[in-house]
Formats: C-alpha cells, structure tokens, sequence
C-alpha cells in the first residue's frame, strides 16, 4: 500500500469520535460509573493514537529522506538526459550517454521499489511517472531500456509506456 501523507488530517476526527464512542459506552454499560474504566479507556485510545501518529510521522520523514535522495541524484542526470532528449532520436548512444541512461534507469527502480514498499506517496509516484514517460518515449533511451530489461535486474520495475509501440 502506497503511502498516503494526507491522511493524518483525519486523525483528530477519528480520536474525537473513539472519544465520544467510550464515553457513551461508559454512560450505558458502565454500573455505578467507576472513573477508572472511563480513564482507561481514554487512556488506550490516547496511546493507540500516540502510536499512529508517530508512524505516520516516521515515514513521512523516511520519505523526505527519500524524495531529497532521488531529487538530487535526478538533478545531477538531468542535463545529460535532457541533451539526448534534444539529440538525434536515432543512432547508437555515446558512451557517457550510456552510463546517463543506465543511471536513470536505476534511479526509477528505485525509487519504484521504494514505492511498492509504501515510502512514496502516491500522488508524487504519479507525478514521477509522468516525468519518466518523457524519456522513456524517447527512442534511443527506449532501445536501451528494450534491451536491458530483459535480464529483470530492476526490481520488476516497468515504465507506464513500456506498452507504447515506438
């Protein structure tokens, strides 16, 4: 399941809902009223949410880690893998080239792998895959993908154009 950022904002409603829940549930069940189940009840229901939060709050700085990560290392193959974009769209690629594309490609992997493990949001996948379409589409980088991909060395990772005829 892929990892959702903005879901913490439904916390306080779900908290204020198990609050009210054990509340009215002390008032019809609880005979004589004893404060202590109230209180423990509250008290669980505060320490379930504690935990929650706190995860939400370690995996969303897990993927700022990680979005920082593959941003910088995207930036540094940037230039190169524009310049093939605006290059001849046939003929064998340089060598400096080849190692570009072979970066690229594993930097989406990656960054996939990290996805189908839940520490990428899913609107920011989608937004990376619009990105990767962009080179993918390209015809010398597609050669390269066509023809490296078949030893599966990329985590099952798979363009959303790896579909598209050339």
């Amino acid at each position: 399941m892929a990892l959702k950022l903005h879901s913490k904002r439904w916390y306080p409603y779900i908290f204020l809902f198990g609050s009210v829940a054990i509340l009215a549930s002390w008032f019809y069940f609880a005979a004589g009223h004893p404060p202590e189940l109230l209180l423990s009840g509250l008290g669980a229901l505060t320490g379930f949410f504690y935990f929650i939060y706190r995860q939400h709050l370690d995996e969303a700085k897990l993927f700022k880690e990680l979005f920082v990560e593959f941003n910088g290392r995207y930036n540094k193959l940037n230039d190169e893998l524009n310049k093939i974009l605006a290059g001849p769209r046939e003929g064998e690629p340089s060598e400096k080239e080849r190692e570009s594309v072979f970066s690229y490609f594993n930097l989406c992997a990656e960054e996939y792998f990290f996805y189908k493990a839940g520490y990428i949001d899913e609107y920011v996948w989608q937004s990376w895959c619009r990105g990767m379409d962009v080179f993918f589409r390209h015809p010398r980088i597609r050669d390269l993908w066509d023809t490296d991909c078949k030893a599966d060395s990329y985590y099952g990772f798979r363009p959303s154009v790896s579909s598209v005829p050339k």
